[in-house]
């Protein structure tokens, strides 16, 4: 029996869509939005409830015969005038002014105002209900086929494994802590504290740019930190922190207060249904108020215990430990509320933290062990990635020979890096562990768009230039960590406009090489690298090609500047640029300066007190500057191309036979 979608009969009785709508729901007939259909029956019901209760019935026998007036016109012509009229959309349920713009070629800003014409006051971002799409496209002349998204998650192609335990074989594990809040609100330093370790210096910028795990022996079974990044482009490694961890640490500056990341933190904290424990720090300053910093945190529902909430609140002072005690024994407690066990006699499992290429170790993990103890020589798979466990270091760089739950360690041994976030488990032989690596790698390659071959991304690209897609930057993007390229690639996205769209068009982990020009020449992109440069041949066939290579070490920076691409604003500026490249042919030992880069200067110069950075493999490893500089037996200032030195650096000893010393000055760029 022939339909009639109900936009049409709104069409007909000069009412809303949604009213229509309602009111089917409203006598139990099936129907979803306003293109559902509807059969004669359940039309004429949808009309008599509709119809005003004092109309006499004589006005209903002169609408049906209007409606069969209607019905007798030739079927095809009435279709064809509603089609013209009205089109059907097909729209993501849940969807933003921002997406439905993409769809309806409206602008965003326009969408928002529209909505607000309607009473519904929404952000350009902020998720529309059904009926708020309905009402907009309505007012569009647009019918919304509504549709429920499908996402799929690395979790949905790769399955991590559920265990099931015997209760009587379960005993108590160290807590594992994650450490939130807001840039430079103190995590490190307070981390630094009780470790009474230093790390905060080592971090450009005063962001740490690389997630950390670390043990404390403190407790029954000591406590496992995890150390987080602050800045706001590090929120997918923040969420997967989440994911990990046992107590969320939420630290928040008496000085400062609810801040952006802070809140990040809690709406990730909470996602993941973990307790949090709030360390108001700087509480020595003068300008400190806790009391402020409680009241801002009830607008996000984390209420401290003293106002009658469930949220343990600690002050304390990262600088000079005042608190510290406490905050401990607060941790101490929550996790024994929690009752945290383990089965510690069966095979190990847990989660990859961070991975990352290091010269003389290959590929390393950070993982943090959950269930079992894992050993030396234990075979393992992690997504695409499989492992026989060479050896493994505690956070102090001491090797270890067995880890048990709860506890975190830098594994070496993988065939390449594993993805932060991935479960590890592991398995009886290599054999096995390979096979699970492989079969995860299949079903990746069909579901990752990320996973094309460098012709077949040279060939997508070249098809969207020939359409006329101008209006697209570019990016090429290097890192030292796949934690850094994930998170700088999420940062990277944000910076899109209704104007301006940004593609990565490909992202991995190591030095800028020749194939990355390539791939950057055929398609038009600017090559960013972070913590990592471009290697002699690279930077040469750059320079030769007119491709912008831009590289950095601290990620606002990094983002301001593809935001400023974005907007057109790229100016010339003074920055450090490579005066002089150095290749590392032996090294030895002088008195006073130490270790000495026997060397040949293969471009450029070399300046005495000039800068430098030590790359190994295209990655930075030192920063600092020349204090030493030899031709044979005699101190010079300055060393020519194709002439050889002897180079020392200051306070730095671990030179290699093979390391390239990039010598820096200053120039408009």
């Amino acid at each position: 029996m022939a339909k009639k979608r109900i936009h049409q009969i709104a069409k007909e009785l000069d009412l809303a869509s949604a009213d229509i709508l309602h009111q089917a729901k409203e006598l139990g007939i099936e129907v979803k939005t306003a293109s559902s259909g509807l059969t004669e029956e359940e039309e004429e019901l949808v009309k008599l409830a509709l119809m005003p209760e004092d109309q006499p019935e004589v006005e209903t026998e002169e609408v049906s015969e209007q409606e069969e007036a209607i019905q007798d016109e030739p079927e095809a012509e009435s279709e064809e005038v509603v089609e013209d009229d009205v089109q059907i959309i097909e729209v993501s349920r849940n969807s933003s002014p921002e997406k439905i713009s993409s769809l309806i070629e409206v602008e965003a800003t326009q969408i928002v105002g529209d909505l607000m014409g309607l009473g519904i006051m929404k952000a350009m971002d902020t998720p529309l209900d059904d009926s708020d799409i309905e009402k907009l496209f309505e007012k569009y002349n647009l019918i919304p086929d509504l549709i429920d998204e499908v996402t799929i998650s690395r979790e949905d192609i790769i399955e991590f494994q559920d265990f099931e335990d015997d209760p009587d074989k379960l005993n108590l594990r160290a807590p594992i802590i994650t450490v939130m809040g807001h840039v430079d609100h103190g995590k490190t330093s307070l981390l630094d504290y009780i470790r009474n370790e230093k790390v905060a210096d080592g971090e450009a910028g005063g962001i740490t740019q690389h997630v950390g795990a670390y043990k404390v022996d403190t407790g029954e079974s000591g406590i496992t930190f995890i150390d987080t990044p602050g800045h706001e482009a590090f929120t997918q490694m923040r969420a997967r922190g989440a994911n990990v961890t046992d107590i969320v640490v939420l630290v928040v500056a008496a000085d400062d207060g609810v801040m952006p990341q802070t809140i990040e933190a809690i709406n990730h904290s909470k996602a993941a249904d973990v307790p949090i424990v709030v360390a108001i720090n700087k509480c020595d300053l003068p300008e400190a108020n806790p009391s402020m910093i409680k009241a801002e945190l009830t607008k996000y529902e984390v209420i401290s215990e003293d106002l009658g909430g469930d949220t343990p609140v600690v002050e304390v002072s990262a600088l000079k430990g005042d608190g510290v005690d406490d905050l401990l024994e607060t941790l101490a407690l929550v996790a024994e509320i929690e009752e945290l066990k383990a089965n510690y006699n069966t095979n190990a499992s847990g989660y990859i933290v961070e991975s990352r290429m290091e010269v003389g170790r290959g590929n390393v993990a950070t993982v943090i062990v959950t269930r079992g103890t894992l050993k030396q020589g234990d075979f393992l798979y992690a997504g695409q990635a499989f492992c026989r466990v060479k050896s493994m270091f505690d956070h102090n760089n001491k090797t270890v020979k067995s880890v048990e739950p709860g506890s975190p360690i830098d594994i070496i041994g993988w065939d390449e890096s594993p993805t932060a976030g991935d479960q590890f488990v592991a398995v009886k032989n290599q054999k096995e562990a390979k096979a699970k690596a492989e079969e995860n790698k299949t079903k990746l390659k069909e579901h990752d768009n990320s996973s094309f071959s460098v012709e077949s991304r040279v060939s997508d690209m070249m098809k969207l230039l020939q359409e006329g897609e101008l209006n697209t930057v570019n990016v090429i993007l290097k890192a030292d960590t796949n934690g850094s390229v994930e998170a700088i690639k999420d940062g990277i996205n944000k910076l899109a406009t209704d104007d301006v769209n940004i593609q990565v068009v490909h992202s991995a982990v190591g030095g800028i090489v020749l194939s990355d020009v390539d791939l950057a020449s055929a398609t038009e992109s600017l090559i960013i690298g972070f913590n990592v440069r471009p290697d002699s041949q690279a930077r040469n066939m750059a320079q030769s090609k007119g491709i912008d290579v831009r590289t950095y070490n601290i990620i606002y920076e990094l983002l301001d500047d593809i935001s400023e691409a974005v907007l057109g604003q790229m100016t010339i500026k003074t920055e450090e640029a490579i005066i002089g490249m150095v290749e590392v042919k032996t090294t030895f030992r002088a008195p006073k300066v130490g270790v000495v880069a026997g060397s040949v200067v293969s471009e450029g110069k070399v300046e005495l007190d000039a800068k430098a950075r030590l790359l190994r493999d295209g990655v930075v490893i030192y920063e600092g500057t020349i204090v030493s500089l030899r031709r044979f037996k005699d101190n010079v200032e300055v060393v020519n191309e194709g002439l050889e030195c002897g180079i020392g650096l200051s306070d730095y000893k671990d030179i290699k036979e093979g390391d390239t010393i990039e010598i820096l000055g200053e120039v408009e760029v």
